[in-house]
């Protein structure tokens, strides 16, 4: 394995919430909700996050060179990482995100797992799916206790998975235990299914469009974060900025993987 750069695994530090100081972006222990809904179609996740009551931050759009530097430091990490063996993962997902993965065959946005089964940390959801992950020897991949010295969320024996990777995904039986595993509303899963993985997908939407800044999607964030409704015209123009971020994303990911 390639050695890691000091700012890659600042990158995965950041990402996974292990962060220090009072910084608006680095020092957000929590800036993986923001920053995996800029994978999604319009604003249908930042309202699901809001709902369930996170918080969207606005300093992960408002400097877009950082927000890039960041993903940059990202994506070469997971180029550097290749798993040595197979496994099997665990993840709760939502199930409104599950069904998306499953329509477009592949993982949308950043995908935590883990080999420590279904954790009861991301039961925090409203309507849930259970994934179980079969990850081929040589699927890129972050094993964050591995790459991290200390690694602050251990127990969750977390195995990261990039966006963009093609799944194939078949529907199991919920088993017993399953079905006892519940949403933050103490309802049962949706669904349970098994989970391929293989190369990256070259199933992503081309948009001839450049947007420099988001001040569209701050003022979406805001308003969301406040309980109130965007305005039209802000959530047309954060929605296609989104789609010029996840075509830049889906070059430089590629250009690693």
């Amino acid at each position: 394995m390639e050695k890691y750069t000091e700012n890659e695994i600042k990158a995965i530090k950041f990402y996974t919430g292990d962060v220090s100081g009072g910084d608006s972006f680095y020092g957000d222990g929590k800036a993986y909700v923001t920053l995996n809904s800029l994978f999604f179609e319009g604003i249908a996740t930042e309202k699901m996050r809001a709902y369930e009551g996170k918080q969207l931050n606005p300093a992960v759009i408002e400097n877009i060179p950082r927000l890039l530097e960041f993903f940059n430091s990202l994506f070469s990490a997971f180029g550097k990482s290749k798993l040595a063996r197979p496994c099997k993962t665990y993840r709760v997902e939502r199930m409104a995100d599950f069904e998306m993965c499953r329509s477009l065959g592949r993982t949308i946005s950043l995908t935590s797992t883990s080999l420590a089964g279904f954790l009861d940390e991301y039961r925090d959801r409203r309507g849930i799916a259970l994934m179980e992950f079969n990850l081929k020897e040589g699927t890129h991949c972050i094993d964050v206790a591995e790459v991290l010295d200390c690694y602050v969320k251990a127990e969750e024996r977390e195995i990261l998975l990039p966006p963009f990777l093609s799944i194939d995904i078949v529907e199991k039986e919920l088993t017993q235990a399953e079905s006892c595993i519940t949403d933050c509303d103490g309802n049962p899963p949706f669904i349970s299914a098994r989970v391929n993985v293989n190369g990256i997908s070259e199933n992503v939407e081309d948009v001839d469009i450049h947007i420099c800044d988001c001040g569209s999607g701050i003022r979406v964030y805001n308003a969301l974060n406040n309980g109130e409704t965007p305005t039209e015209a802000d959530i047309a123009e954060y929605s296609l900025w989104k789609k010029y971020m996840q075509k830049r994303l889906y070059s430089i990911i590629s250009h690693y993987l």
